[in-house]
């Protein structure tokens, strides 16, 4: 196996997982805690993809104030 095709493979397994946790996660959860477990499962991976800054995450789930804004 070809590393870009181990590449790929080992992104689709992340995919599936993904998607399957969140779904056996999601038939267990009242309707009013879904979207909040999707916020958060979708906060993560972006965070792991490196799209979203770890403070930028923080600010919106904290809501804390910055006292030097930029």
């Amino acid at each position: 196996m070809s590393p870009r095709s181990l590449k790929k493979r080992v992104d689709d397994l992340i995919d599936s997982l993904t998607y399957t946790g969140f779904q056996s996660t999601r038939r267990g959860l009242f309707e009013r805690h879904k979207l909040i477990v999707a916020t958060l499962l979708t906060f993560r991976v972006l965070l792991r993809s490196g799209e979203l800054k770890d403070d930028e995450v923080n600010h919106l789930i904290v809501g804390k104030v910055d006292l030097n804004p930029g």
